[in-house]
């Protein structure tokens, strides 16, 4: 499983996990990687960010749910599998489409490239998912709640 979270600034840090994604790896991953990703990311100061997650179960459970109150993140409260509505997806989309560029022999060469293509999104490219958002909001009330092509 692959884990990584932006914003408007550009694409924080990158998280590898090998095998299942649990309560506890969720846990260790917000502190190892998360923490520090909004630190580079946003003014906290200011207070004006919200994190988006998906709805998986690791996501919403008790001691994650604690965490973010803990550490003063604010959640976003959106509806379970939305990919329409989550800009990372897309950040995704184009990682896959660089990576399928290029043979990787083995499955630790997979993960430099993963990376490494992470890395390489240029922040202009955060900055104009995030500014898609209030666009892709009136899209799928338009669209009822159904999926919309974006």
């Amino acid at each position: 499983m692959i884990w990584g979270c932006m914003s408007a600034s550009g694409v924080g840090e990158v998280f590898l996990c090998e095998g299942r994604m649990t309560s506890r790896r969720y846990l260790d991953m917000l502190e190892e990687v998360l923490e520090p990703s909004i630190l580079q990311l946003v003014d906290t100061e200011q207070g004006n960010y919200f994190f988006q997650q998906d709805n998986a179960p690791c996501h919403k459970s008790r001691e994650a749910m604690r965490w973010f109150e803990e550490n003063g993140v604010n959640l976003l409260s959106w509806p379970p599998q939305s990919p329409d509505l989550s800009p990372i997806e897309n950040l995704w989309h184009i990682v896959k489409s660089k990576i399928a560029q290029h043979h990787c022999a083995s499955k630790t060469a997979l993960k430099e490239k993963i990376v490494e293509e992470w890395n390489a999104i240029p922040a202009a490219t955060c900055l104009k998912l995030v500014s898609s958002m209030p666009r892709r909001v009136k899209l799928v009330i338009k669209a009822g709640g159904g999926s919309i092509k974006y």
